[in-house]
């Protein structure tokens, strides 16, 4: 790891999200109580029995849009969406790489600050890219104290249009800490913070304000950031209240019922994990994140602002 770059990362204080961008360059982590974002140039080498993560560059990212900045996800690229707990959702053109200039002070292409007609958006926490087709972007957002996940639909073909804004799905969410939507775009996943469980949507249906979930992922104490594997047939999820990631699979591929976890990954030593113990809901990883080819599982939290490992080697 480029020594600049260690000492980038353990500037962050508490994280929360990490994210890859769709080619797997760029490597995303939120600095939470900073108002920042850094960016990791990443670079995977294949060379030997396993692919390793190697970070060559980064930039740090800074606007006064960036107000507890939460949660990320890319809608290319060069472009970038960020949650922020104590402000709207915003996205960023990505600065180009120069090694004379890390740090950067952005100004957002886009603010979503309403949730509907006569409804803001509020404590913005989590985000992901639904759908990407004909110029536009559908992006569901966790709106994490107010319990409900809201729905923007904006073009992304430079003029960056007012979004179309509206409330998605509201029943049996308690504190939605985490969205992940399945590569083929049936099933949408939401970490439910103070149920302790991963309630799963089934997005084949017309969803609406009313629907419920179909679908519950138990045995997590506090989940947070969760991903979908690239084949849509694992759910990764990490579990702030323990040092462990959860992993679940479907039932014949299908995410409705109740599942247990199919194995957990430890990914904090119990150092690590009772320094950032401060409540029963914290010390384990917030962010977590897969590179595209679902082979490097990626984590992060306070003490551990990023840890790697080989999906293979853990689920043997």
């Amino acid at each position: 790891m480029a020594q600049d770059a260690e000492l980038a990362m353990a500037r962050l204080g508490r994280t929360e999200d990490v994210r890859f961008s769709p080619n797997g360059r760029l490597l995303a982590i939120a600095g939470f109580a900073k108002g920042t974002c850094l960016l990791l140039d990443v670079e995977i080498g294949r060379s030997g029995s396993r692919p390793i993560l190697h970070v060559t560059d980064y930039m740090e990212l800074h606007s006064a849009a960036l107000n507890e900045p939460h949660g990320f996800d890319f809608i290319d690229d060069r472009t970038l969406v960020v949650a922020n707990r104590m402000g709207g959702v915003v996205v960023f053109g990505v600065p180009l790489r120069s090694a004379a200039r890390r740090i950067h002070n952005l100004t957002p292409l886009r603010t979503i600050t309403r949730a509907g007609l006569g409804t803001r958006l509020h404590s913005p926490g989590s985000v992901c890219v639904a759908s990407m087709e004909n110029g536009r972007c559908e992006l569901l957002v966790c709106n994490n104290y107010r319990h409900r996940i809201t729905r923007h639909v904006t073009s992304t073909d430079g003029g960056w249009s007012l979004p179309r804004n509206s409330v998605l799905l509201e029943q049996g969410l308690d504190v939605p800490d985490g969205i992940a939507i399945s590569p083929d775009k049936a099933w949408i996943a939401v970490s439910n913070h103070m149920t302790q469980s991963v309630l799963v949507f089934d997005n084949k249906q017309r969803l609406n304000r009313q629907s419920r979930h179909v679908g519950t992922l138990l045995g997590v104490s506090y989940p947070h950031g969760l991903r979908f594997s690239p084949d849509g047939n694992r759910i990764y999820v990490a579990d702030a209240g323990t040092p462990y990631v959860q992993v679940y699979e479907p039932h014949r591929g299908n995410w409705a019922g109740e599942h247990g976890p199919v194995t957990s990954i430890r990914v904090l030593d119990d150092e690590t994990f009772h320094k950032g113990r401060h409540n029963p809901e914290e010390g384990g990883s917030k962010g977590l994140d897969l590179d595209p080819s679902g082979e490097l599982l990626v984590v992060t939290n306070e003490e551990q602002p990023l840890a790697c490992f080989h999906v293979p080697d853990l689920l043997t």
